[in-house]
């Protein structure tokens, strides 16, 4: 297992900073400990040795002392104690003179003992002769002349004693010196692993800095970059959005902010994969970034989806920056394994200045005017101008998507419900729930025509309710009028149920509100904002498979890796996509990936069906290939929600009166 670099390293230097800091300690307590121990046991070895030198002086002395006052007494039996005490004089002598031996002694003090001890036998003799003229009749001349002789010893014996207690004392200093000159030299070794120590520290504090800011560097880049392009994503485009707001209203200065939407994008899909798909872009974000301004910021807000701010840029330039990168993405040719793909691009244009409202507007604005691109013919370029009929006409469309809770808006969109019919049994149908919007003229306007923008803005989440509500409302009728209803709806959720953290709870809520069956609803999620938001819907559909609420993977096929995500995602319903069933019957291919889709979900429990069945040859191939469902316009047309459930309820009647 490869390990990290940096980490190893200051693993390797926090373990040599607390070895080194043992070290020193081990150092520093054990050679202080040996030290003191050393300079007690010397200091009070030559303290004994001093005190008993100086004991064998102080008993010469008091010799010498002892035979004076014999000389001066007249008193024999004075001089006889007198005598007696010199005995007791020389045994103190030889006790100290004998535990003076029993210490070490160096060659010096041992050579200078030895000599006093040869003084010592001299001396003794002249005393001893000394006291015993004194005690005798020989004349004064003779005992004075023995006197004279054995002080002259006592003085070479002292001379010699004081020689030695100084040398001991010199010894003890030279000990002392040789201890301090050591201890200075532990000293400076614990100094130098101290300074050792604190500069691994230091150099470890510098890495962990260093790295610190380098890993702060690589999160604050992770979250205001996107992880495949390296741009800047749609958050901190939003701020620089803000940042450019500000300046256009307190500095009078012109922006220019794009909206550039990929065309045939997911024909790059579909063929190449999506790996494809991603080099495409990777590919694209380099040729865009070499033909626009250095400090101009492009962004990846979207799947293909770009945002390009223009700071300090006028219109007519905006406008020549933008059409170039039309002509440039759609000249450009994108090699793939052999194969060559063309795509284009679509942009809307908006100008930022002191009388823009706000970035929120200012973004849908060039949002509207990009989809007025495409509905024109794609690969353009569309100015956002209040006057343009298809901006003008979208704005009001997501108008009203906006303000679905109020009730005009509400009687706006219509609910209709679509069979889907079991090719295998004579299971009841099941219905999908379809959701068309009014305009202004009483037609109908396709869901993609206004969902997409709907969702970038967030506001299909409360479309996706009003839907949900309306769907429970219904069924909650058809229970009171059919027992054991057995109907089964399909409802579409969007990407911003999807990352809405309540809308399981939401859920839950209603169908308590409306006492439903739990398996009477099933959710539809489309297999591109699945993968996107695979985590969510992964834990959405955990969540509520709990409560037995069945889910669809929508338009299922749309992309070469569909199979991988089924592995993740628990669905209950494949709902194969429409263009790949329209074409089963003059296409090989697309026959060989329905007929893989439905091994695949047979092996899995899950239950395919087939969209955009419109003519019977169709339909025959998906029961042959073991297809469980079909839906499309072959087999029902998608009828107002009241009527169908007017007929469902009629027909439970006139089945309830012929039993």
């Amino acid at each position: 297992m490869n390990k990290d670099p940096i980490k190893l390293t200051i693993g390797l230097g926090f373990a040599g900073v607390l070895a080194l800091m043992g070290l020193i300690s081990f150092i520093s307590l054990s050679q202080m400990n040996a030290i003191t121990n050393e300079m007690t046991a010397l200091l009070t070895e030559t303290n004994a040795k001093i005190s008993a030198a100086n004991t064998m002086r102080d008993s010469i002395r008091q010799r010498g002392d002892t035979l004076y006052q014999m000389y001066l007494t007249d008193d024999f039996i004075e001089r006889d104690e007198l005598h007696l005490k010199m005995a007791e004089y020389a045994l103190e002598y030889k006790l100290a003179r004998d535990e003076l031996y029993s210490y070490p002694l160096s060659a010096r003090e041992a050579r200078l003992l030895n000599d006093i001890i040869k003084q010592t036998r001299a001396a003794k003799a002249a005393n001893d002769r000394a006291a015993d003229d004194l005690l005798s009749d020989l004349p004064d001349e003779t005992v004075r002349a023995s006197l004279d002789k054995a002080n002259i010893e006592r003085q070479k014996m002292l001379t010699d004693l004081t020689e030695l207690v100084s040398l001991q004392e010199t010894s003890t200093r030279d000990t002392i010196e040789e201890a301090r000159k050591y201890q200075e030299t532990i000293s400076n070794i614990v100094l130098l692993l101290s300074l050792a120590a604190f500069f691994i520290a230091l150099y470890i504090a510098q890495l962990v800095i260093r790295e610190t800011s380098r890993k702060n560097s690589e999160i604050h880049f992770q979250a205001t970059h996107d992880e495949l392009t390296r741009l800047v994503n749609r958050k901190e485009f939003n701020q620089r959005l803000q940042d450019a707001h500000k300046s256009a209203r307190d500095n009078n200065e012109t922006h220019a902010l794009c909206f550039l939407d990929l065309d045939n994008f997911k024909t790059v899909n579909d063929n190449g994969g999506h790996k494809a798909g991603d080099e495409l872009l990777i590919e694209l974000t380099h040729l865009i970034r070499k033909n626009i301004r250095s400090n101009d910021t492009l962004a990846r807000i979207g799947g293909d989806e770009f945002g390009l701010l223009l700071e300090g840029c006028s219109l007519e330039k905006a406008i020549e920056i933008s059409e170039g990168l039309v002509s440039l993405i759609k000249n450009y040719e994108f090699n793939w394994h052999g194969k060559i793909f063309h795509v284009g691009v679509s942009i809307g244009l908006v100008v930022i200045d002191r009388n823009t409202d706000t970035v929120e507007k200012a973004l849908q604005e060039a949002d509207i005017a990009c989809y007025a691109a495409k509905d024109m013919g794609r690969n353009q370029v569309q100015i956002h101008e209040l006057n343009d009929e298809r901006v003008r006409k979208m704005q009001k469309e997501l108008s009203w998507v906006a303000d679905i809770n109020n009730r005009n808006n509400a009687e706006r969109f219509s609910l209709f419900l679509q069979a889907i019919k079991n090719l295998q049994t004579d299971e009841a149908p099941m219905y999908e729930v379809l959701l068309r919007l009014n305009d202004d003229e009483g037609k109908l306007v396709s869901p993609g025509n206004y969902i997409p923008a709907a969702e970038r803005f967030s506001l299909m989440k409360d479309v996706d309710r009003f839907v949900i509500e309306q769907s429970f409302e219904h069924l909650s009728e058809l229970y009171q009028d059919i027992e054991d209803c057995n109907v089964r709806l399909f409802i579409n959720i969007s990407s911003n149920s999807l990352n809405d953290p309540e809308f399981a709870d939401y859920i839950i809520e209603q169908y308590k509100k409306y006492n439903i069956y739990n398996n009477a609803i099933c959710l539809e999620i489309s297999e591109t904002k699945a993968v996107k938001n695979l985590s969510q819907t992964s834990a959405l559909i955990n969540r509520l498979h709990r409560h037995r609420i069945s889910f669809a993977l929508d338009d299922f096929g749309s992309g070469i890796p569909s199979f991988s995500y089924l592995k993740e995602l628990s669905v209950d319903y494949l709902k194969i996509h429409g263009d790949i069933i329209t074409s089963i019957s003059n296409n090989s291919a697309d026959r060989a990936m329905v007929a893989a889709i439905q091994k695949v979900g047979a092996v899995m429990n899950i239950k395919t069906v087939a969209k955009h069945v419109e003519d019977v040859f169709t339909l025959n191939q998906l029961r042959e290939t073991g297809i469980d469902y079909a839906q499309g316009f072959y087999l029902d047309r998608p009828r107002a929600m009241e009527k169908r459930i007017e007929k469902i309820q009629q027909e439970a009647r006139q089945a309830a009166g012929k039993q």
